[in-house]
């Protein structure tokens, strides 16, 4: 019986060195012949990168249209095709209602919400909500309707969602689905983008969802609208995710609740910034324009140049934005000053604030080392 194990074992042995000489040699046959497997898929990745590389290159010869633009304030645009936009503001502070404004005049063909023009007509419109229940989503989708005051339109062109009851990852494959398989599609609205990442600060996945809308964006030649919740101390868009957003977005509006009124402002843009829009709700729940407005009741509002503003103030402002901050790197130090000003109720855009920081730095109010060290505060205007 032993001799029949040994004899047995033998025998398997030499069938395993034999197997093994046999896959090596044919190994080597495929190496030799330039057939390895894991030489084809380095050749067929390496070609896959090269086409990409391709495709991304840049002709600064070459004419490449301007993407047409699906929403323009007073004819400055709001969002192009191709890229996504974000409205930022605390709870309450009426940014559904806003969104509506938006959806209804990107619908309207009769040119009946004055400043808020569509520039594509008969489109189909995407409206996800992440946040509110059957009933409040289906309530924002009525008060569309009765705005656009058109209900063939509506029912051509417009579609709604609840997402509320979904985990984030299926929230996110429901979108995907529908904005990759409905035909017409030029807008998407995602009401409650942190609703599709487990959290505001998860980096990685407020990464990947950034991702996804510029790769949505890109693919499909569609404008995106986000919302987002600001943070409770500052303007400034929620969580790392807010972060990443500003950093990507084409335009940023912040919509601020002053009263009965919300007052809706340019953040960020790639492009002009559009003049502020105010609104006002009726009694019957629609939104509708009214002058714009600020909580000054003086003539701050009416500020636009830092000449305009005595040194003490400038003091004052600085030193609110360098407040625990020993240095900022100036886009940073712009984002700050720009909410700070606004609190002062001077309210300016991208454009102008860039123009703020050029007079602080001839004023030797901010200094740094050299042009790509960030700003520090002066020493002889920090107080404290």
């Amino acid at each position: 019986m032993e001799n029949s194990k040994k004899l047995e074992g033998v025998v398997g042995g030499t069938n395993d060195v034999v197997k093994n000489q046999f896959q090596e040699t044919a190994v080597e046959v495929k190496i030799a012949e330039g057939l390895s497997f894991n030489s084809n898929h380095y050749q067929n990745e390496l070609k896959t990168i090269k086409e990409l590389l391709k495709e991304a290159e840049i002709d600064p010869f070459s004419v490449i249209e301007k993407p047409p633009t699906i929403l323009s304030v007073d004819d400055i645009s709001f969002g192009t095709l191709g890229n996504f936009s974000c409205i930022t503001g605390k709870p309450k502070s009426k940014k559904t209602f806003f969104l509506s404004m938006l959806i209804a005049a990107a619908l309207d063909v009769d040119g009946q919400f004055q400043r808020i023009k569509t520039e594509i007509a008969n489109t189909t419109i995407l409206h996800f909500d992440t946040e509110q229940s059957r009933y409040h989503t289906q309530k924002v989708s009525k008060r569309i309707i009765i705005l656009i005051g058109n209900n063939q339109i509506s029912e051509k062109y417009y579609k709604c969602y609840c997402l509320r009851p979904f985990s984030p990852k299926e929230r996110t494959e429901i979108i995907k689905e529908a904005i990759y398989n409905t035909k017409g599609v030029k807008l998407v609205i995602i009401d409650g983008i942190a609703d599709l990442i487990i959290g505001y600060n998860n980096e990685e996945s407020a990464i990947n969802i950034v991702n996804d809308l510029m790769k949505w964006t890109a693919e499909l030649n569609i404008h995106i609208i986000t919302i987002l919740h600001q943070n409770k101390g500052d303007n400034n868009a929620k969580g790392h995710l807010g972060s990443i957003i500003l950093q990507k977005a084409e335009t940023v509006l912040s919509v601020d609740k002053d009263g009965d009124i919300s007052n809706v402002t340019p953040s960020h843009s790639r492009d002009r910034d559009i003049a502020p829009i105010s609104f006002s709700v009726n009694k019957d729940g629609l939104p509708y324009f009214v002058d714009f407005t600020t909580n000054s009741n003086n003539n701050d509002s009416k500020i636009r140049h830092p000449r305009d503003v005595d040194k003490d103030v400038h003091i004052t402002i600085l030193n609110e934005v360098f407040n625990g901050k020993t240095e900022l790197l100036s886009t940073d130090f712009q984002r700050f000053l720009k909410d700070i000003l606004a609190k002062h109720s001077i309210n300016i855009g991208n454009a102008a604030i860039r123009d703020w920081k050029t007079f602080y730095e001839r004023a030797n109010m901010i200094i740094k080392e050299n042009q790509q060290s960030p700003f520090k505060l002066s020493a002889n205007i920090r107080v404290g």
